[in-house]
């Protein structure tokens, strides 16, 4: 998995590819997501997820604790393009309109 962030005035822009499996690259994620947090103190956050390809139960977690940590800087978290795998995942979860997928 990589990723690469994109900070505005007012949005963080967030771009994902690979799988989200979890490892050492969802804690580097973890990490530099929260940094780009506290430093720029975005409105909205979007994660692009059209690059995505599987994503297992500790992707979904990664998800789930990056929303999380916007939320808790009060922005607002969108999951922008999930592909056909993440977007199933996230019905079977019922988390699709949680994670602002809908």
């Amino acid at each position: 998995m990589t990723s690469s962030f994109n900070a505005s005035a007012d949005k963080l822009s967030v771009s994902l590819s690979g799988d989200l499996i979890g490892g050492s690259d969802a804690m580097q994620f973890s990490i530099d997501f929260r940094d780009k947090l506290a430093h720029h103190t975005p409105k909205r956050v979007v994660v692009d997820a059209s690059k995505v390809g599987f994503v297992n139960s500790s992707g979904l977690g990664m998800l789930i604790a990056a929303r999380q940590a916007t939320l808790e800087h009060g922005a607002e978290f969108t999951l922008d393009s999930p592909g056909s795998q993440l977007k199933s995942l996230l019905t079977v979860t019922k988390l699709t309109e949680l994670m602002g997928a809908a």
